[in-house]
């Protein structure tokens, strides 16, 4: 979960800023969007209705409703609501008490001024589109924001993480059983269909190294077992976990080990020193 403290590792994309005016014939039918709905109430009054809960809501009010939350405006005849709707993709968010749990939505009673600027000039820039707006845009997006947590009542995530995590597992899955071919970059961007610079990113994102140096530390994991339990020669164990010569093999694992294959070998029993996250 993100506070003030890292949010500037969120990843965000303004996909859409409208001022609107909401009336009864426009709320009749649920809808869902793939994205954060920001939603910042400039006059009106109305109720939000989700699929288990309802809230009311009205001016100065902000509301965040997380990705594919069904949800539509119930107004009462011959009233509108003025509001204007900001789509923000790369990141969903929870009450602080959520923790993992169900995301729905949030609502911010605003008693400031200050939101209301930022949400109008973000709604100019993504309408005349000039040179830069998605950048600005996306400025005004992380004050509006901050300005929020504040409260810290509720917290903000990467919406990609899932879909990353499970990418990540698949790759160091993959690893894990083949560590002993040669394997490189291109085979693992192959194994899930990401680019290849995006892959050492989230990899070291979420494991603390690249891919390769994963790799490198599965192989002196799988070493270290086959000299504490077999009596194989230490030149072949480096080819039996992938090393291309042994000189390499006894030079990394020195400086993942902290001594030599031999010197492991002698210490016996020695507990495993797997690597990171592993």
């Amino acid at each position: 979960m993100y506070t003030m403290s890292n949010f500037k590792n969120l990843s965000l994309k303004i996909v859409s800023a409208t001022r609107m005016t909401v009336t009864p014939e426009l709320t009749t039918t649920f809808q869902k969007q793939p994205h954060v709905k920001m939603i910042y109430i400039h006059n009106g009054e109305a109720t939000l209705t989700f699929k288990d809960s309802s809230r009311t809501v009205g001016k100065n009010q902000i509301i965040l409703i997380n990705p594919n939350i069904d949800h539509y405006w119930d107004l009462e005849n011959n009233t509108s609501i003025d509001i204007t709707e900001v789509g923000i993709h790369g990141l969903e968010f929870s009450s602080v008490s959520e923790a993992d749990g169900e995301f729905t939505y949030y609502v911010h009673d605003e008693k400031e001024a200050d939101t209301s600027q930022f949400i109008t000039f973000l709604t100019k820039e993504m309408t005349a589109k000039k040179s830069g707006y998605e950048e600005v845009a996306k400025r005004y997006i992380e004050v509006i924001l901050i300005h929020l947590l504040r409260d810290e009542e509720f917290s903000i995530r990467n919406s990609l993480n899932k879909k990353n995590h499970k990418e990540i597992q698949t790759v160091k899955n993959f690893m894990k059983v083949n560590y002993h071919k040669n394997i490189t970059l291109d085979d693992l961007v192959e194994l899930i269909h990401i680019n290849k610079f995006y892959l050492i990113r989230i990899f070291k994102q979420e494991v603390g190294m690249s891919p390769i140096d994963y790799l490198i530390h599965v192989r002196i994991d799988e070493a270290q077992k086959m000299l504490r339990n077999t009596n194989i020669a230490i030149a072949d164990i480096a080819h039996l976990v992938g090393f291309q010569s042994p000189s390499h093999f006894s030079k990394t694992f020195r400086e993942l080990s902290n001594m030599t294959p031999s010197q492991y070998r002698r210490q016996g029993n020695m507990p495993p020193t797997p690597p990171q996250n592993f």
